[in-house]
């Protein structure tokens, strides 16, 4: 392509209200423009980038054994009615009507129609298990749109559902649908985590997030440092490295009225607002003698790592041993027992009135009245590795179970002749948002730096005074040529345009290599190459160029 053929317009400024850095990007890179609130025209470059992403995606989904199909955007509202959901989403469905007056729903998921869809396509346990997928626009009518197309009313996913006649085939396809997410996921080289989450009017019990730090991310995850986003290619089960955090703003006391049933989890959400005002409290014993050892709500410490209580001969408590001899009648917690405390309790000026037992109940307590006897040891402490971080959701998948084909009836008939209802799973990617996630993740100060395998162009040739010198023009011609026919994305600068604003514009495109072919260099043969990322020029002879980008993208450095 030739930037003087191309529907390239970069803007130098700002725009107007777009306050996060790939929002600005996006739009002064020429991506995409605003249409209206929450609505995006897709430039060339944004749809070139989009079926970079897509085809990642389908590779991998197809590797798994997902089959594309496409549904209608629009549904009609009988099916919505007929799950509740048409209430549940309420507003943030859009709703259009027919001459006929008969309502239909622009599509923001499509769990109903693929489960009507099914129950009439398969009767039988053995066309089971099917997995189906595909990519499509969205709707959302979002009460405030914001942050581009993180959070937009019409956004393009790839969303794929999956059938089984038993629950042990469900968990078997989403194990392998995690593995996929992991596997998309390094693909676009994004630093993500995944966390547990709740599956909300989707619906079924068990489902998790992926997350992709960002610093305008709207989310909160916990996560743990000395876990490596990295290694999710060697996972062999779903083990999430993160947690979400759904608490922002703790007052600075908590009044607990449900001491008991209150499990640790629902702390941990908390702890990093008020950890050096909490206190925990691990009970050990050795034989029938119990202690109860203090350390701070952040920390925590091995019995086998500790000197002191490795010659104690110390062990942990058991959950009936608590109970019987610490948290008598399951409100009130007894230290009779000896106690001792980590020096970094004792230094601590203030304690909220909320302990926890074992690292599983936490009760409220007034500690300050029980110290008198406590014995100050310096335990070795090992602080939990933890960071906080910003984020964007950018996958979701769901075991849903039932729900659905009990609601449309999908049902298959089993070894016995007996119809079973439908086991299902969902599993969903943002795709417009990953867009975003991976500028949040590759920028500096001048714009985008795209890694090989999404870049709207994998090549950027600036021939400097094309127009005044034949040579220039004859090898730009030629290493135009030859990269078109290596199948390698090719674009050739011949714009009319100060070298200035072409250069700027190169750092704010963000192409990942960037060939300069300038009159200080070409009667020697040879031609400048830098990439976008480090931008460091390098003398490279013309015969060598394309050999040597083309093993770059190939390995996708």
């Amino acid at each position: 392509m030739r930037t003087s053929k191309y529907l390239l317009y970069t803007l130098k400024e700002i725009p107007h209200n777009a306050n996060t850095i790939s929002h600005q990007l996006m739009l002064r890179a020429g991506l995409i423009r605003k249409s209206a609130s929450g609505l995006y025209i897709w430039l060339p470059n944004g749809i070139r980038i989009i079926k970079n992403i897509k085809k990642i995606i389908r590779k991998e989904m197809n590797r798994c054994g997902g089959i594309e199909i496409c549904f209608p955007i629009m549904q009609t509202d009988k099916l919505w009615k007929k799950s509740n959901r048409l209430e549940q989403y309420g507003k943030e469905l859009i709703k259009l009507y027919d001459r006929n007056q008969n309502c239909f729903i622009l599509s923001p998921t499509h769990e109903e129609i693929i489960t009507d869809f099914i129950s009439t396509e398969i009767i039988s346990y053995k066309k089971l298990p099917i997995l189906l997928y595909q990519i499509q626009t969205k709707f959302r009518d979002e009460i405030r749109p914001r942050s581009g197309t993180i959070r937009s009313r019409e956004f393009i996913m790839k969303d794929a559902y999956s059938f089984h006649h038993t629950n042990k085939s469900l968990e078997k396809t989403y194990q392998k649908i995690y593995k996929t997410y992991t596997t998309i996921f390094n693909k676009l080289n994004l630093k993500f985590y995944s966390v547990k989450a709740e599956s909300g009017l989707i619906g079924g019990k068990c489902s998790h997030e992926f997350q992709a730090i960002s610093n305008n991310g709207e989310d909160k995850i916990i996560i743990k440092d000395n876990q490596n986003h990295q290694k999710n290619n060697q996972i062999n089960s779903y083990q999430p490295n993160a947690q979400k955090i759904k608490i922002f703003y703790i007052k600075k006391y908590i009044k607990i009225n449900d001491y008991f049933k209150k499990k640790i989890i629902n702390l941990q959400k908390m702890l990093f607002y008020i950890k050096d005002k909490i206190i925990k409290i691990f009970i050990l014993k050795k034989h029938q003698n119990f202690i109860a050892l203090f350390i701070r709500g952040d920390e925590q410490f091995h019995i086998n790592q500790n000197s002191y209580l490795k010659k104690k001969q110390l062990n942990f408590a058991n959950k009936i041993e608590i109970l019987n001899n610490i948290l008598k009648n399951k409100k009130n917690i007894n230290l009779s027992i000896p106690l001792i405390m980590d020096i970094n309790v004792a230094k601590m000026n203030e304690t909220l009135p909320i302990v926890i037992i074992n690292n599983e109940y936490f009760i409220e307590y007034n500690l300050n009245q029980n110290f008198t006897g406590a014995k100050i040891q310096n335990i070795k402490i090992q602080n939990d590795i933890l960071k906080i971080s910003n984020s964007i959701e950018i996958g979701h998948i769901f075991k849903i179970g039932k729900k659905y084909s009990k609601i449309m009836n999908a049902q298959v008939k089993n070894k016995n002749g007996t119809k079973d209802f439908i086991h299902m799973g969902c599993y969903g990617i943002g795709i417009s948002r990953i867009v975003a996630a991976i500028i949040e993740q590759n920028h500096d100060q001048n714009g985008i730096i795209w890694p090989n395998q999404i870049a709207p162009f994998q090549v950027l040739i600036i021939p400097i005074n094309l127009k005044k010198c034949q040579k220039i023009q004859n090898i730009s011609e030629k290493l135009y040529k030859d990269f078109k026919e290596k199948k390698i994305e090719v674009l050739l600068e011949d714009r009319h345009e100060r070298i200035g604003i072409i250069f700027s514009d190169a750092n704010l495109i963000g192409i990942p290599n960037i060939i300069i072919i300038n009159q200080q260099t070409i009667n020697e043969n040879i031609v400048e190459y830098q990439t976008r990322k480090e931008r460091k020029k390098i003398n490279i002879h013309i015969k060598n160029i394309i050999p040597y980008i083309t093993k770059k993208i190939q390995n996708n450095i």
